[in-house]
């Protein structure tokens, strides 16, 4: 799975006159309070931004609170719940759009802007007082979108396209790998062939275990997988399990992803994945360091891929391998 667009976070102002709103609100979603500068970070999508500050209050001294929920959530409960007289206004911030860039970013949103007829403005002004109107605001990183991003995270530049949310972004979906390729100079992407070789056969679970970093990490598309055939020597058949990957990273950068996918937790060997394209075969040993023998290698491209996945996913890969070694014989 690759994704390169997906909604941003909502965000809102609320003015009020009485403070036992945000109480009233806090009773009813569970909200957490952050500094004004980190507002975007660790926020996603179906979550809202509310920037709350008192009459005659400044928005840079607003209180801003991450709500689990979307805006039309808060808004029906300050309306059913009569808390109208407690609030002086409410203004949405303009929806967002995350678009994913590798490559040439100048380039990209330039086109962007020329096609959607935007005009480029800066985060900080995408986080003031005013109307939204129909404008969106699509931001751009080179972060992965199927986990929370930081305002770190984003290229200080962002396109305002004044246009439904709803269209502009199936356009953009629509439009996507064009614009992902286009940024990458038109790049021809490389096929691979991960070859995954278990001399205990556990391949339902070495599927599961390797479709899991590979979904998390996006780093290209799957294109096909399946059990397969293999010959270690003459007439010696083996059993193995084949994945075929559509990337645009560089087959190095797979490969060492691999080695530390060989191992786990324990420092124990789990399982053999080589990889190729067409008949080249990458080795392990142009990724090891000096005087580092494959397990060491192992253990350190395991570390690195494990410090870059989801704590969630660092669990499920801890139950799938504690599972695959109570199935040795």
């Amino acid at each position: 799975m690759l994704s390169l667009v997906r909604g941003g976070t909502r965000g809102m102002f609320l003015r009020y006159r009485d403070e036992s709103v945000l109480g009233a609100l806090a009773g009813e979603f569970p909200l957490e309070e952050k500094r004004y500068k980190d507002a975007l970070d660790h926020s996603d999508e179906g979550q809202t931004l509310i920037f709350a500050f008192s009459r005659g209050g400044h928005l840079a001294d607003s209180r801003v609170f991450l709500a689990d929920v979307g805006p039309t959530e808060i808004l029906v409960f300050l309306l059913n719940g009569k808390y109208c007289d407690k609030v002086d206004e409410v203004r949405t911030l303009p929806r967002t759009i995350l678009f994913r860039v590798d490559g040439d970013f100048p380039e990209i949103i330039e086109q962007m802007r020329q096609d959607y007829d935007g005009k480029v403005g800066r985060i900080p002004f995408f986080l003031r007082w005013g109307d939204a109107g129909d404008w969106v605001a699509v931001m751009f990183t080179r972060n992965n979108l199927n986990r929370p991003i930081d305002k770190k995270d984003l290229f200080p530049e962002v396109l305002y396209v004044k246009m439904p949310y709803e269209k502009l972004f199936r356009s953009l979906r629509s439009r996507a790998m064009s614009y992902f390729n286009e940024a990458r100079g038109y790049a021809d992407w490389k096929n691979l062939e991960i070859r995954v070789y278990d001399v205990w056969e556990r391949y339902p679970l070495q599927a599961k275990r390797l479709r899991l970093v590979l979904d998390e990490l996006e780093i290209g598309l799957v294109l096909g997988e399946g059990r397969g055939k293999d010959y270690a020597r003459i007439l010696m058949q083996l059993i193995i399990y084949r994945f075929q990957l559509a990337t645009f990273l560089e087959p190095e950068q797979v490969k060492g992803m691999l080695m530390g996918m060989e191992y786990g937790a324990s420092g124990k060997r789990l399982v053999d994945l080589d990889l190729f394209e067409g008949k080249k075969k990458y080795s392990w040993g142009a990724k090891a360091e000096k005087g580092e023998d494959r397990a060491k290698a192992g253990a350190r491209f395991r570390e690195s891929l494990m410090e870059g996945l989801l704590p969630s996913t660092r669990e499920e890969l801890a139950r799938i391998e504690k599972e695959m070694e109570g199935l040795e014989r």
